[in-house]
């Protein structure tokens, strides 16, 4: 829930002042950025991405019926504009037959796992897989939410999304090696 500055901050927008413009945009670019970053992996697109969001919505202000929603209206943007920039690369879901789920198991992860590793994994995910986990796992969006915003049945988004999970499982488990006690250890390098 926004604070009421951040109201403010909107309508102030709405009547064209540049400071205000600026403000919302300093209060919301890192966050809108992540999330761009996340949904198509390449740290300069998602850049573009959000420059394009925020023309979008400085543009688009006067189709906010509630200025209280603005941070989940922006968001919205944001996904929709990683969707296009995704469909316009044509990526392609991957598919994952050879994947055995049993043999995956992502809660067996140490806790106290690099989280930084694991975006690094996340990262290298296909672009649709990435998306689909991103959307899922990290936004909360409904399988039916992600469906619809890919322009795929609710269980292709479902199953997508298993695929993934498992996809990222698998990838965590060779950098990481299970010892003999059947913890996850990291990996150790060798020299020759």
């Amino acid at each position: 829930m926004p604070n009421k500055s951040e109201i403010i901050l909107v309508r102030q927008c709405r009547k064209g002042n540049v400071k205000a413009q600026y403000k919302l945009y300093r209060l919301y670019a890192k966050g809108m950025f992540n999330v761009a970053v996340r949904m198509v992996g390449d740290s300069q697109a998602a850049e573009d991405i959000l420059q394009e969001a925020f023309i979008k919505v400085f543009k688009g202000l006067d189709k906010l019926k509630n200025d209280a929603a603005f941070g989940g209206w922006l968001k919205r943007i944001v996904i929709n504009l990683c969707i296009d920039y995704s469909r316009k690369e044509r990526f392609v879901f991957i598919e994952i037959d050879d994947l055995k789920s049993n043999d995956l198991v992502v809660e067996e992860i140490d806790e106290d796992m690099d989280t930084a590793l694991v975006h690094k994994l996340i990262k290298k995910l296909p672009e649709g897989a990435r998306q689909i986990l991103v959307m899922r796992a990290l936004e909360g969006y409904k399988h039916a939410e992600i469906g619809e915003e890919l322009g795929i049945s609710e269980s292709t988004a479902k199953t997508q999304f298993f695929r993934a999970r498992h996809l990222l499982a698998k990838m965590i488990k060779e950098e990481w090696y299970e010892d003999k006690s059947g913890k996850i250890s990291e990996r150790k390098t060798t020299t020759a």
